[in-house]
């Protein structure tokens, strides 16, 4: 939902509503609300009660999306480190930079990529902003470019030597006017998803050391590696159900490779095929979900009305 185009280039309802997109999509991602995942790792479970395994399940996006993304907003709110830029390196070639025209609310949306933007003394020249792209990282113009950065490059004045010539986008180069030719420039730009959050975390906890950021990389790797594991077994289950344990071999190669390939692939590229992925199999689950609604009812009913739960702590009182 933290969404740098919201914060920082966005206003009123269309904060709003970019805001709520990613919200969505990054929950969708999150909880799995909705894709029938879950129900594949709750099916292994050996109980002879459907109803108190759906309500297990319920827990699952109470934690992770009510509690623990909660708790992440509020330490990027209250930190401070929202919206705010920060010195940053920007990779031309990088997946995080987009071209965009200003429009009426202060979107910025997606635009053309440009043959060649004017720079001077590190300012971007554009005649009209709501027609001449303008170079954006994470969704958000940059102000100022420079050619260099302090070894911290923690503060604005680290960034040295502002850059004048011309940027290339198509090319993906910047040749100054005496003919150097730059791939990386820096400025002062938006962090978004967990170097944001790591940034939080680091502004928040810089009373008591430097090991503010160490927090997320951890939370980071573990949740990577749950990931990792949990969607292995469920393609591996999927897999096996579809065509048998020989297919099982083949999945667990393809997952590795795909595994590798979103580790170096431009992260809008991975988030664009991860939404219209996670799209596609929500249509014939919800649809499932929905002419299921009946018998869920009655399971959930008989459960309740019997409370099988009772009679569980009778006997544990009794020994």
């Amino acid at each position: 939902a933290f969404n740098p185009a919201a914060g920082v280039a966005g206003t009123g309802a269309g904060a709003f509503l970019l805001t709520f997109q990613y919200g969505v999509q990054r929950g969708l991602f999150s909880n799995e609300a909705g894709m029938g995942s879950a129900p594949i790792a709750h099916s292994a479970a050996k109980t002879s009660e459907p109803a108190s395994e759906g309500v297990v399940a319920l827990l699952e996006p109470f934690i992770d999306t009510i509690t623990v993304v909660t708790l992440t907003c509020l330490a990027i709110l209250v930190s401070g480190a929202w919206g705010n830029p920060v010195p940053t390196q920007f990779e031309l070639n990088s997946g995080n930079v987009e071209y965009r025209v200003e429009e009426e609310g202060g979107i910025f949306p997606d635009s053309e990529t440009p043959e060649e933007i004017r720079i001077e003394d590190g300012r971007q020249q554009v005649q009209d902003p709501s027609e001449d792209p303008q170079f954006s990282w994470r969704q958000a113009v940059v102000d100022r470019f420079y050619t260099s950065c302090a070894s911290e490059c923690e503060d604005e004045g680290d960034l040295q030597n502002p850059f004048t010539g011309t940027l290339y986008p198509q090319k993906n180069v910047a040749v100054s006017e005496d003919g150097t030719t730059y791939d990386v420039l820096y400025g002062q730009g938006v962090r978004s998803g967990a170097p944001l959050t790591r940034l939080a975390f680091e502004r928040g906890l810089s009373p008591l050391g430097d090991w503010g950021g160490y927090i997320v990389i951890l939370s980071v790797l573990l949740f990577a590696i749950s990931t990792s594991i949990s969607w292995s077994y469920y393609g591996d289950r999927c897999a096996y159900y579809l065509f048998g344990e020989r297919a099982i071999f083949p999945y667990k190669v393809v997952f590795v490779i795909m595994n590798f390939t979103g580790a170096v692939t431009a992260l809008t590229t991975i988030w664009t095929i991860g939404d219209i992925a996670l799209g596609i199999v929500i249509v014939p689950n919800l649809i499932a979900v929905l002419m299921l609604t009946d018998k869920v009812k009655e399971i959930t009913d008989d459960y309740l009305e019997r409370k099988p739960w009772a009679a569980m702590t009778q006997g544990e009182e009794r020994e």
